[in-house]
């Protein structure tokens, strides 16, 4: 570790302990003081915590430091997450003596002699939360670790309370018993949740309509997504090289693959295979497509996937690009010859219009194949992407054609659900439900779609609850507002939900111990218990045994007789209205924030929980986003070799150096990006602040000059700007802002004071500039605080506050003119190569900065164009008498400001006095270009100006003569 890093190690344990000596995160009500709650999903303990668990965490930990120096009482808690099959499944796997589990746990940095204690799952559980808070702790995290707690059985309080809020779901009939598909691994013999998959989060099953098509004395079966298309079949793809299988379904015989067999037999009872046929035999035969009861070719294809679907598919090349392509391809008289097939009859399969779809015609396919340049159907990536288009646009967008009938003149997304139920009403169709991504469990064994019975749900289908999530929503505040209409779409689309497994750690189902309550059900009404987790779990007020649903049922319901379940539990009356009087004061949570993967289940589950269980008053306020880290561009996986523990990276670049990297990685819902160079050089910053900081602090002049008006304008907009975006969870915005945006005004105010700083401002820019940096960086902020002499810890110092009438456009606007005239002299003596003796500045004539408004003044009405200019600057006698030149400036200006946005506009016609400005300027610039400086008015007739630069000079822009 280097010399920097040592210090900076030592900072970061000094004010952690200064922190949890004082307790000054330990959050207790207090009534007069406005309160503001925030958490987010406890992180699951099957391992450290790693880089993408940090970012989130450091968002919540940012917010919450930010809100206690805004003046609220901020209470952020933290638990761990134990429940379902991934720990125990990789406890068995360790018991086993798994090679490639072994492997996973030395990567993790477990010593060789502790792996063996990881085969009993209970000490997963008991380990790494341990190792959570000793990360968590070092990460500067300010959380009330009174607070927290495991979940499942092993924690019987806990437990009571899912017992509880079961028992309440199940009493309104949101938890039932019924027959849904679910994802299923065969391995653990049980539904799969999101927690409890290694890959496909957030794949779930999805209907497909299964088209028959007579073939002999059998049914060729072929899945879709789009049964309205069937209109346009042309043909039926097979794989030569396939084994297909003959599986009797009732009184039918199917054909399809082996593995879509198998999956049939997990949906529906009594399904036989009783024969086999080569997907070669029925090359060139023809069958009858439903729903236009049509005889079509059987033609062989390169793309049928025996794992998707049926393993055979209906072509419809107008609308679908891989048949379109396949159909191209075997118009070539090799390709024919060698499946013996006739080259002229496939050349006489056309496409057929079903659909016209907007930007595309009525042959979208081979518009889209045409355009992309796809050359065949071994294109996959194209084609894939091409899919992607036009299945989108033709399903939302599309509208049938008269070739569809009765459907003709029908909207895609109508017509597709109408046409599904003709066919299976005239038995040409039939339904099985396909993954809608590949999905594995954590076991290691892919998933299916399992049809079952006997499963208990929660019923997120319900119509009424529904409306209650979409009531919950409108109530949202969500950081970014754009999520706002996925998390909609989830609601209306979330159907019944398995709740579920067989084994696993969890809470049992309080009516039937067969079954665990599943993770993702576990964890939508946890925030409540945190309220309250202080007392059971930290001091411990009642044994577990003596919980009951009263118990709940008042402390966050107020329902029940106090007196009663003070007898019942032993806890004293004042304790219980103290118990229900916390929750009231942190409920509701003001704020969850979590990954963008969560949407679709964790966090609206939350909503829909919370509707079921409390009164509206109590529902969520707040919700933020953020998207998936990557690290230097790349996504982290442990296969690719760039997968981070957050204890590597704090050994690497420290904590504050980590969090400062972090926070500016990104905001909102896009991918955060770690850049490791930005990191080396992370703290060496903060170290630079904080040396100026203590070197500058309470020096420099008393009396103010000019510049330092400009500086003191900069500051409070830095101040008013940082904390908007602050306030809207804009962290990264904030510290460009804030931080490196405010450095660099600073370096320039340094510069234009020739290094004589205000002693009053510089001690003002101090503070706040500290101040900014304090959620992001507590530690060496806490330092800095304590070398300068204040007291109490800048963590729950205020906010720096702006004052409005301190700033000033004009002047901010005076000092951007001066810059930029700087920079068009520089670029003249590099082009030039002059080493000046006297550089002369020509501010521009009256008549000029007249015409100039009056063109600004027409662009913002929309009304500029050189017509009207000409005519209205023609009224004004000093334009008139310079006509030929304000003809050719008018030409100019149009072209100019035509098309400016208002902002701009109205930041150009803010009138500002070039000349004074600049010869107050006047030494800066003698001293930066060290020459002389002449300063004069294009309508100064004792100019010096031999080379007549004045009449080139405009508002905004001063000629320049350079000698």
């Amino acid at each position: 570790m280097e010399q920097g890093q040592e210090d900076a190690r030592f900072i970061e344990e000094k004010w952690q302990r200064k922190w949890k000596d004082a307790k000054i995160f330990e959050a207790e009500p207090k009534q007069g003081m406005k309160k503001y709650f925030l958490n987010f999903p406890y992180p699951y303990m099957n391992g450290y915590m790693h880089l993408g668990h940090a970012y989130t965490l450091l968002r919540v930990d940012v917010y919450a430091r930010y809100k206690r120096m805004k003046g609220y009482n901020v209470l952020f808690p933290f638990a761990f997450h134990c429940t379902g099959s991934p720990i125990v499944s990789a406890a068995d796997r360790i018991k086993e003596k798994d090679p490639k589990q072994l492997k996973i746990m030395e990567d993790m940095g477990i010593p060789d002699d502790m792996i063996p204690k990881f085969a009993d799952p209970v000490y997963w559980t008991q380990y790494f939360p341990d190792e959570y808070i000793k990360d968590v702790d070092r990460f500067g995290g300010s959380i009330d670790w009174r607070r927290s707690f495991i979940t499942t059985s092993l924690n019987p309080l806990y437990n009571k309370f899912i017992e509880w809020q079961f028992r309440k779901l199940k009493s309104k009939e949101y938890v039932v018993l019924g027959e849904h598909p679910v994802v299923w691994c065969t391995k653990c013999n049980s539904p799969v949740g999101d927690h409890a998959r290694i890959k496909g989060e957030g794949e779930t099953p999805t209907e497909m309509t299964l088209l028959k098509f007579k073939f002999n004395d059998a049914y060729i079966i072929a899945a879709t997504l789009r049964p309205e298309t069937v209109y346009g079949q042309t043909n039926m793809w097979v794989d030569v090289d396939l084994r297909y299988v003959k599986v009797k379904v009732g009184d039918e015989i199917w054909i399809v693959s082996k593995e879509c067999a198998d999956k049939l037999m997990e949906q529906r009872e009594g399904l036989e295979i009783v024969g086999e046929i080569w997907g070669g035999q029925m090359i060139g035969k023809t069958c009858i497509a439903p729903g236009i009861n049509r005889e079509i070719l059987i033609l062989p294809s390169e793309f049928c996937d025996p794992n998707k679907g049926t393993g055979l598919v209906t072509s419809v090349p107008s609308d679908a690009p891989d048949d379109w392509m396949g159909l191209y391809d075997l118009r070539d008289e090799g390709m024919c010859s060698r499946f013996g097939l006739d080259c002229e009859k496939i050349r006489k399969i056309e496409p057929i219009p079903i659909i016209e779809t907007p930007g595309w015609g009525n042959l979208p396919a081979v518009k889209i194949c045409e355009d992309m340049k796809i050359e065949s159907q071994n294109d996959r990536e194209k084609l894939e992407e091409a899919k992607k288009i036009i299945y989108k646009s033709g399903f939302y967008t599309g509208v049938m054609n008269e070739n569809c009938g009765e459907y003709a003149g029908m909207k895609v997304e109508e017509a597709k659900d109408l046409v599904k139920e003709k066919l299976i009403e005239g038995s040409e169709a039939d339904l099985m439900y396909e993954l809608s991504g590949d999905v594995v469990c954590r076991c290691l064994t892919p998933s299916i779609v399992k049809v079952v019975s006997n499963q208990w749900f929660i019923a997120y289908g319900n119509r009424e609850w529904k409306d209650g999530a979409h009531r919950a929503l409108d109530r949202l505040k969500l950081y970014p507002e754009a999520v706002r209409k996925q998390f909609s779409y989830v609601i209306d689309w979330l159907n019944d939900w398995a709740c579920t497994r067989e084994f696993g750690l969890g809470t049992g189902l309080p009516w039937d111990e067969n079954w665990v309550i599943e993770s993702l059900s576990d964890s939508t009404i946890y925030m409540a218990y945190y309220t309250i987790s202080k007392y059971l779990e930290h001091e411990k007020i009642v044994p577990a045994d003596k919980i009951d649903d009263a118990f709940f049922d008042y402390v966050f319901l107020e329902e029940g007789e106090i007196r009663t379940i003070s007898e019942n539990t032993g806890v004293p009356e004042s304790i219980l209205k103290e118990m229900r009087n916390e929750f009231k004061y942190w409920y509701p949570f003001d704020l969850r924030v979590s990954g963008k993967d969560l949407v679709q289940n964790h966090l609206s589950f939350c909503l829909f929980n919370h509707v079921a269980i409390f009164p509206e008053e109590y529902w969520p306020l707040g919700f933020g986003l953020n998207g998936w880290i990557l690290v230097s561009g790349a996504k982290m996986s442990k296969s690719a070799g760039n997968f981070y523990p957050l204890r590597d990276i704090l050994d690497r670049f420290g904590t504050d150096g980590t969090r400062l990297t972090l926070t500016y990685s990104g905001e909102g819902i896009d991918d955060p990006n770690f850049n490791m160079d930005f990191a080396k050089g992370a703290y060496a910053r903060l170290e630079a602040w904080r040396d100026f900081a203590i070197n500058y602090y309470d020096k420099g002049r008393k009396e103010e000059i000019g510049i330092d008006t400009w500086f003191e304008s900069i500051l409070n907009r830095t101040i008013s700007e940082t904390d908007a975006a602050m306030e809207e969870m804009n962290f990264r915005t904030a510290l460009k802002i804030g931080y490196f945006d405010l450095q660099r005004h600073l370096r320039w105010y340094q510069r234009r004071c020739l290094g004589d700083l205000n002693k009053d401002l510089i001690n003002d820019l101090i503070a706040a500039q500290t101040k900014i940096l304090a959620p992001v960086a507590p530690h060496i902020c806490e330092e800095i605080w304590e070398k300068l002499g204040f007291d109490g810890f800048i963590s729950l110092a205020e906010y720096p506050k702006a004052d409005s009438e301190k700033i000033n456009h004009t002047i901010e606007l005076s000092e951007e003119f001066l810059i930029d005239t700087m920079s068009d002299i520089n670029e003249i003596l590099k082009v030039t190569g002059i080493s000046p003796n006297k550089i002369v500045l020509y501010t521009p004539s009256s008549w000029k900065y007249e015409m100039h408004q009056i063109a600004i003044d027409m662009s913002i009405a929309k009304e500029l164009n050189i017509n009207n200019l000409m005519k209205s600057a023609m009224t004004r006698e000093s334009i008139k008498k310079n006509s030929k030149e304000a003809s050719a400036y008018a030409k100019k200006l149009a072209e100019n400001l035509t098309n400016r946005g208002q902002d701009e506009l109205l930041q150009l016609s803010k009138t500002m006095d070039e000349r004074s400005y600049l010869i107050e300027a006047a030494d800066f610039l003698k001293h930066e270009f060290k020459c002389d400086i002449e300063i004069y008015t294009s309508d100064d007739d004792s100019r010096y100006d031999p080379k007549d630069k004045a009449r080139f000079a405009v508002p905004r822009r001063p000629a320049i003569f350079v000698e």
